[in-house]
């Protein structure tokens, strides 16, 4: 956060630098939620909410803050659901808007992406769409993932969750963590 600090003190504008601040925000609104510290969980969900869509609006084509904003959305979106399941759903919506951005966006060169960048994306893009209760937009893809991965890890979980939409398999963060 100290980086990220310093290069918008330099660089007020500077779209990725904001929404990591974004991201490093909405952890840290989780965590002090967490803790019981409901007002400070607000206001740093608030502000972080602000530095991604700041990010956007600043670099709306850039990939990068479309990416790193959709996957700080997702995971807080899905601690918020218990709460708050409309505005969960609202930011997964967005969530899933960028990371469909990205997927068309990276169509000219989709091939040439790793099997770990594509399969994350397809595997968020299912997730999301199975969190929001639209299993058929979920379900292709499930599909995708089993098609274009085949083999992989991606592919595999991808299977399990089509053949049973509440398994408990991870589509994301196969690999990287």
């Amino acid at each position: 956060m100290k980086l990220i600090a310093d290069t918008l003190a330099a660089t007020p504008d500077h779209a990725e630098a904001l929404v990591w601040r974004g991201d490093g925000r909405l952890f840290l609104a989780g965590q002090a939620f967490q803790r019981g510290a409901f007002a400070d969980g607000l206001r740093l969900s608030a502000e972080g909410l602000a530095d991604m869509d700041r990010a956007v609006s600043l670099a709306p084509n850039g990939i990068a803050v479309r990416v790193l904003r959709a996957t700080g959305l997702q995971p807080y979106a899905r601690g918020l659901r218990p709460f708050d399941r409309a505005g969960a759903d609202k930011l997964t919506a967005i969530a899933i808007g960028d990371f469909e951005f990205v997927v068309a966006t990276s169509l000219p060169y989709w091939s040439k992406l790793s099997e770990h960048g594509r399969g994350e994306l397809l595997g968020a893009l299912a997730d999301g769409w199975s969190s929001l209760g639209e299993p058929a937009k979920a379900n292709a893809y499930l599909d995708r993932m089993s098609r274009e991965l085949p083999g992989s890890a991606y592919a595999r979980n991808a299977a399990l969750r089509r053949a049973d939409p509440s398994a408990r398999v991870p589509l994301t963060c196969l690999g990287c963590h």
